[in-house]
């Protein structure tokens, strides 16, 4: 009696440490956290996407598989990169598969990316401490401001990126160049601003002459405001370097998600006007 007392004793103690075991190694990833580092980032969102792009074809994390399925759906796809993308701009403050203890639904698909605006960070040879900080941030603010172009315009543009200590704020420039300077506007709502200077908004002729009277008179983007809005009598503002409303002059502006993607529409209805 007593021997099997001390066989059942062993057996609980193993299947105590087997369950110990699988709680660990739930523990032992984060969701969205693709490369391992402890942290969730820009560079988590730069891998899942190019997994999804077909750029690379595997992770080099351990739980890659696990901690990229943000949604908990059982796929790697476009809605995992766009819940990287909310949670990064703090629209969300938790993945799907971090709080689901069973599936959930897929979530609706994401449209897809018809732009093709592509960016490269000019960068230092032998970086010091404060350039390799700056590029950085300036990746994480191009990645979030290039992924809103991308998919709710039709614009093709090469970027080319320089972190300037001696810019007092950032500029865009109709020649493709953006600069950084201040470190405190190296965010994804003053980058998009500068995409649309690179794209014509407020550097060219054209837009110029767009601009009457302090209002903006192109017709497709006049149309597309007036569709945001459900206001017939809508006028786009502007000077010889903005337009309001969604021009995203200021940070403050971008109060949410949908004056990022209405940004990105009028500078698209912009570009057919002319730009």
């Amino acid at each position: 009696m007593k021997k099997k007392s001390l066989i059942t004793l062993f057996v609980v103690f193993l299947l105590s440490i087997t369950c110990f075991t699988c709680v660990v190694f739930s523990d032992q990833f984060i969701y969205g956290d693709v490369d391992g580092d402890g942290r969730i980032n820009s560079a988590d969102y730069s891998l899942i996407k190019r997994y999804v792009l077909g750029i690379q074809d595997s992770f080099s994390y351990q739980y890659r598989e696990k901690a990229a399925d943000v949604s908990g759906d059982g796929s790697i796809d476009s809605n995992d990169y766009v819940l990287m993308i909310r949670y990064i701009l703090e629209i969300i403050s938790e993945f799907p598969a971090s709080s689901q203890p069973t599936p959930t639904p897929t979530p609706t698909p994401t449209p897809k990316q018809t732009g093709n605006v592509t960016y490269t960070i000019v960068k230092a040879q032998n970086p010091t401490a404060d350039q390799l900080d700056a590029y950085t941030r300036i990746e994480e603010a191009m990645e979030t401001a290039v992924y809103y172009y991308n998919t709710y315009t039709t614009i093709t543009k090469e970027i080319k990126v320089l972190y300037e200590p001696s810019v007092s704020t950032a500029d865009g420039n109709i020649n493709g160049t953006i600069r950084f300077g201040n470190k405190s506007y190296m965010n994804h709502v003053t980058a998009m601003h500068e995409i649309s200077h690179t794209i014509g908004v407020g550097t060219t002729n054209a837009w110029w002459n767009l601009i009457v009277d302090g209002v903006y008179t192109g017709k497709h983007a006049t149309e597309e405001l007036k569709a945001i809005t459900g206001d017939n009598s809508a006028v786009l503002k502007g000077d010889r370097q903005h337009f309001w409303p969604y021009g995203l002059n200021y940070v403050h502006e971008a109060k949410s998600e949908e004056d990022l993607i209405n940004h990105c529409r009028i500078v698209n209805a912009m570009k057919k006007d002319g730009l």
